[in-house]
């Protein structure tokens, strides 16, 4: 399913945790597709990515949701999506040194 149907499904059903319509779009699908968003979200910025073994939805950050995912084969990391869809990302290492946690709520 692409993040463009589960847009639309999800503004229909006003399924998921966020404000952030593009959160709850991948929020509500499965551990694969999920796998599969964050995945494509992470090639967009220039990152490697190949599948999530673990995901968490953090909170909502205003009407940006924050996301933290771990790829099976580059660690962990912090995933911003803004309202307009637009993404930023940040290793969770450097975070994590600067005493910064990745996998709590915020």
């Amino acid at each position: 399913m692409t993040l463009a149907i589960s847009l639309s499904i999800s503004k229909m059903l006003r399924q998921g945790s966020s404000r952030n319509e593009y959160s709850n779009a991948i929020e509500v699908q499965g551990m694969n597709g999920r796998s599969a968003a964050f995945a494509k979200v992470m090639h967009d910025a220039g990152q490697q990515c190949a599948s999530t073994s673990k995901t968490l939805f953090r909170g909502d950050i205003g009407t940006n949701a924050a996301w933290t995912i771990r790829c099976r084969d580059t660690g962990d990391w912090f995933i911003l999506i803004a309202s307009t869809g637009a993404t930023r990302i940040a290793n969770c290492r450097p975070l994590e040194d600067a005493g910064t946690p990745c996998w709590t709520r915020i």
